[in-house]
């Protein structure tokens, strides 16, 4: 009988470190989000999401942080090494070459991205993966 209790008792824990071993796994190796297939949870001009971080920095953080936004302004900047598009001086927005080579400098877009986050030091709002919207 302690044979088959201590056969049990090891099959079991074996089951249960696999089942954990499973679970972080799936936990670890999440698949990526889809920005560009996901549906923008705001939709602003940069000179208002920018109003609204000087006014109240904190709770603008909690509310827009790692959110899909679609965001308006004029490109005042390109910088084809970096893949990155300013508008309006605020925002700077990384994008990939095949978005740079459609941006114009003056030209009023529509960005749609990850709200990554906003320097306070440079007063600078930040996104990645975005896309022009038409």
């Amino acid at each position: 009988m302690n044979r088959k209790l201590k056969f049990r008792l090891g099959l079991g824990v074996a089951l249960v470190l696999l089942s954990a071993i499973v679970v972080l796994y799936f936990y670890v190796y999440q698949s990526h989000r889809d920005i560009d297939a996901e549906k923008a949870a705001f939709e602003t001009s940069v000179s208002e999401l920018s109003q609204r971080f000087l006014n109240n920095p904190d709770s603008s953080t909690v509310t827009y942080a790692d959110q899909t936004i679609s965001i308006y302004g004029n490109v005042t900047a390109l910088d084809l090494k970096q893949n990155t598009i300013t508008l309006d001086n605020k925002l700077i927005a990384t994008t990939s070459k095949d978005q740079m080579n459609s941006a114009k400098m003056g030209e009023l877009v529509k960005l749609k991205g990850r709200f990554i986050g906003y320097d306070e030091l440079f007063n600078e709002l930040r996104m990645d993966q975005c896309t022009i919207e038409e």
